[in-house]
This record gives C-alpha cells, structure tokens and sequence, in this order.
C-alpha cells in the first residue's frame, strides 16, 4: 500500500533532499549573520539570480518525483516562486542589499534589547 510507499528507500533518499533543500532556503531568507557567512561561502550560486533560478526548479521536481497531490502542488508553488523570485531580483538588484541592511539592523536592535534585559 500507500504506507509502504513512504518508507521505500528512493522516497526516503527524496525527502531528505526535499528537508536538506527546504533548510537551505529557510537559513538564506532569514539572512542571520552568523548564518549569511557560511551559507554564502558554501552556497554562493544562491546569491546568483540565474542559478537560484535552477535551484528551485530543481526542488520543484523534487517535489513533482513524489507524485502525490501534495507533491504536485508544491511543485508547482516552487515554480511559480522561482520565476517571481528571479524576476524581483533582476529587475531590482539594489532588493537583496536592503533586506541585508534591514536585517542587520533588526539584529542589532535585537541584541541591544537582550542586553538590557540581561542586566
């Protein structure tokens, strides 16, 4: 049945691809420092429009392999998210150094409030 399906071994090698993939995206968007660094030394082609492009069409046939609703439909919300993705960042290429900058401060706001409750 369905249930043996999921514990096969290429469903399971698929889904931890899909979890290693979905984290890797996650930890990029939240834009942490501590976090930015190493991602952008071991992933730099993320921070290129074209291969985060291929990136997330290569996820969206992650999930299409799974062949299931769900998996069709994640499919597809990954496609369309790849194409606005790679449209916002071409078309305003200043978009990623606001977020960063926003970010940091946003951290270091953060950070003054953790020291002033820590005293």
């Amino acid at each position: 049945g369905s249930l043996t399906n999921i514990f096969s071994l290429p469903v399971m090698v698929l889904a931890g691809y899909g979890i290693c993939f979905g984290s890797l995206i996650c930890c990029l968007e939240i834009n942490i420092s501590f976090i930015r660094q190493p991602i952008a030394s071991n992933f730099g082609f993320l921070y290129n429009p074209f291969y985060r492009l291929i990136f997330y069409v290569l996820m969206g046939m992650v999930a299409w392999s799974f062949g299931t609703l769900l998996g069709i439909v994640a499919s597809g919300a990954l496609m369309a998210l790849s194409l606005i993705n790679t449209y916002v960042l071409c078309r305003y290429p200043g978009y990623k150094a606001a977020l960063k900058e926003a970010s940091d401060e946003e951290e270091k706001r953060l950070k003054r409030g953790a020291n002033r409750a820590a005293r």
